[in-house]
């Protein structure tokens, strides 16, 4: 047992070793010759763009308005009419829309959420859930809500994911107009 313990102790301390030499090493090994081939402006655009390209599209969809992802000609095309409803919770930033005018069986909502921590392995429901395609991206449908609520989930990261979805009478029954409204966001997402 000891002898283990030693033996993860030590490899620790290896692996730690090899990470600080090689961070110590890396842009400081000849700072003369550094300075003598490269330009400042050049230093300056090679170091945030590497280490930031992923949290940058974590951040880009942070900064997005779900609101203003049904864009005119979205609501135009799926009939979205009044003022959107945005909403923020501790996980997402949310914007809905009331459509139809007749029966409670015609009437439903839109919704649009921005969840720029969690991703599509992260969908919580109490229905259903199957994996499909929105333009050329991993999405999850699900069924929620009882049976009232139609949600796709379209990825952006890994770890992050934008939710289009209808709540109604019958859930199962707005899939078809959340898939549409779906690949008419997807294009606007980072």
């Amino acid at each position: 047992m000891k002898r283990a313990l030693v033996l993860v102790a030590l490899t620790a301390a290896t692996l730690g070793g090899t990470v600080a030499c090689s961070d110590t090493t890396t842009g400081r090994a000849v700072p003369d010759e550094a300075q003598t081939t490269s330009t400042p402006s050049e230093e300056t655009t090679e170091t945030p763009t590497e280490p930031t390209s992923a949290p940058g599209d974590d951040d880009t969809l942070a900064s997005l308005d779900p609101c203003e992802l049904f864009t005119s000609s979205a609501r135009s095309t799926l009939g979205v009419m009044g003022a959107p409803q945005p909403d923020e919770t501790p996980s997402a930033k949310t914007c809905q829309w009331s459509l139809g005018t007749g029966t409670a069986a015609e009437r439903f909502t839109y919704g649009v959420g921005i969840f720029p921590e969690l991703g599509v392995d992260k969908v919580n429901s109490t229905g259903q859930k199957k994996e499909i395609t929105v333009g050329s991206r991993r999405a999850i449908e699900s069924l929620g809500g009882g049976g009232a609520v139609c949600a796709i989930s379209i990825e952006v990261t890994a770890t992050s994911r934008v939710d289009v979805q209808a709540t109604g009478r019958d859930g199962a029954s707005l899939c078809p107009k959340v898939l549409e409204a779906a690949k008419l966001i997807e294009p606007e997402l980072p």
